[in-house]
């Protein structure tokens, strides 16, 4: 018994007479085209767009179906298409004794895609049509389920932008007015209004770490690393921080080298994100971060460590987010799995241990990357 994937609503179904999945046929073997062309033409669910390759690029379709032939003659079209489609553009193969593993003839890149990776489904030749409509109604659904998931990422997307925005706003007329409150009260006064000053920041922090981690899950399959300027990235930030929380200390241990790491723009949430964290949840009457940096032959390790309370052992996987609960578990907080997504996206690693001022130590590995265009040959001839 076939079962039906979860229903998205009228209108995301297609494959229907109203809605017609639009398909593209690239067949080098004359009959199974004829048998493939003659069967969709008298079908309602179905759409022939063209049987011609030079309509990949722009034509609006929702199903490729083409041969072992044709595919290797148009890997790169194939590939091209998939990649810049918002939505699945499924494929499918149509070949005697066709496994999607002996298509692999040729070399590829690291990191692109087999030629077999590109197919969806396949069907053996000769052609039976109740295959065929399997397959299609199966393709069909894959479609029109990722069309309908698009759709509604780019409204959660909006959303999300116009909620932070909205509040970003609010938050910036409490911080102002409370600043004025300053003259208005005595020290007792003056305790509760940092309070408000300093929730008031946590919440502006939180909006800054929502679209920062919205923007690292946009990215996470194929982020766009480069070499990234850590001394600039770490005493920027060391800047900010300082002037946020005026009643903090933060020391830097030594000197930061002057050296890239692998990273994106997003490098500098890395460190905001620790630094508000080591503030944030500090108990002491001073809280105080202590930051030092070992550079290694390939790799760089940033330590942050505070005098706060510290993190049980047992909490810190789940204050990265670590365990299955995800950001769902009581101890997990947003700016430290973000940091940890980020590190991992730049194929550097994240600990926590017990500092040495009595609070956490958060100990972040990058890996060195050499800027583009340098040279690295040491011969001057």
């Amino acid at each position: 018994m076939e079962t039906e994937s979860p229903a998205l609503g009228a209108a995301d179904r297609l494959g229907t007479a109203t809605s017609p999945a639009r398909v593209v046929q690239i067949l080098s073997h004359v009959d199974n085209q004829r048998v493939l062309v003659n069967w969709l033409q008298q079908q309602d669910r179905y759409e022939v767009v063209s049987d011609d390759a030079a309509v990949l690029p722009e034509a609006d379709i929702d199903i490729v179906v083409l041969d072992a032939q044709s595919l290797r003659a148009y890997d790169a079209e194939i590939r091209e298409r998939k990649a810049d489609a918002d939505a699945i553009l499924p494929v499918l193969l149509v070949g005697s004794d066709t496994g999607a593993d002996t298509l692999d003839s040729r070399e590829q890149t690291e990191t692109e895609p087999a030629v077999s990776e590109l197919v969806d489904e396949v069907l053996t030749t000769p052609i039976d049509t109740m295959e065929l409509r399997n397959r299609l109604d199966t393709l069909g659904r894959i479609r029109a389920q990722s069309i309908a998931l698009e759709s509604k990422t780019n409204q959660l997307l909006l959303l999300n932008r116009i909620s932070r925005h909205d509040i970003r706003n609010e938050m910036n007329v409490v911080i102002g007015w409370t600043e004025q409150l300053a003259k208005h009260t005595d020290d007792a006064g003056d305790q509760i209004r940092q309070r408000i000053l300093d929730s008031s920041q946590h919440v502006a922090d939180l909006t800054k770490a929502v679209r920062e981690f919205v923007d690292a899950l946009q990215t996470a399959d194929a982020p766009n690393l480069e070499a990234v300027a850590l001394e600039d990235a770490v005493t920027d930030e060391l800047t900010k921080r300082r002037a946020t929380f005026e009643d903090a200390e933060f020391v830097v241990d030594g000197d930061i080298p002057r050296v890239d790491v692998r990273a994106n723009d997003l490098l500098a949430s890395v460190f905001r994100n620790v630094l508000n964290n080591a503030v944030q949840h500090n108990d002491s009457d001073t809280p105080r971060v202590e930051i030092s940096v070992v550079e290694g032959a390939e790799t760089v390790a940033i330590t942050i460590a505070d005098n706060g309370p510290g993190i049980p052992p047992a909490q810190r996987d789940a204050v990265l987010g670590r365990t299955d609960r995800g950001l769902d578990h009581p101890a997990a907080g947003l700016g430290l799995y973000l940091v940890d997504a980020l590190v991992t996206q730049y194929g550097g690693t994240l600990q926590i241990s017990d500092a040495d001022l009595g609070g956490a130590s958060i100990e972040i590995e990058l890996r060195k990357e050499q800027p583009t265009g340098m040279n690295t040959d040491d011969n001057d001839s």
